[in-house]
């Protein structure tokens, strides 16, 4: 593509890093399966389907398992269950430490006298990435987090 070009090695270092970047969109860790512990495992995000007039997303992920000592991929299929986020999903407004942010109750009541302030998922994640309070990395992690508390029994079972 740039054979025509006398190009400086700090360029040549750049366009090969672009040239080896990896195709999925992050590979974040996960906890060991409970019956493979002996490998290392993580969720390959693939593709992200957004449709923002719907308030939708569709997350396309792989989980992956790596030997630990080579770091070879092991073919085993693992489970997907479906991660999307829609309108009617909510998030949990967090501080720029990632606390979340917990606020009085109007009306207390007996056991309880503050909550913590929830947010449509699909605006927050937008507001979050235009107003640079965050990365697609750290925006993943984020979600994926919550994604895997709640589905850690379909993920760990064995096809």
């Amino acid at each position: 593509m740039n054979t025509h070009l006398t190009i400086p090695e700090n360029i040549k270092e750049i366009l090969s890093s672009i040239e080896n970047t990896s195709l999925n969109l992050v590979e974040l860790p996960l906890h060991a399966h409970p019956k493979l512990p002996q490998f290392a495992r993580s969720i390959r995000v693939l593709d992200i389907d957004a449709k923002s007039k719907q308030q939708f997303i569709s997350f396309r992920y792989e989980q992956v398992l790596k030997d630990k000592a080579t770091g070879e991929e092991i073919n085993i299929s693992l489970p997907t269950p479906e991660w999307v986020i829609y309108k009617g999903t909510w998030s949990y407004l967090r501080d720029s430490n990632s606390n979340f942010i917990e606020l009085p109750l109007l009306n207390p009541e007996a056991d309880k006298d503050s909550d913590k302030v929830k947010v449509p998922s699909y605006q927050y994640m937008l507001w979050l990435l235009k107003n640079n309070k965050v990365g697609l990395t750290e925006l993943l992690t984020s979600y994926l987090d919550e994604f895997v508390k709640s589905c850690r029994d379909s993920l760990d079972k064995l096809s």
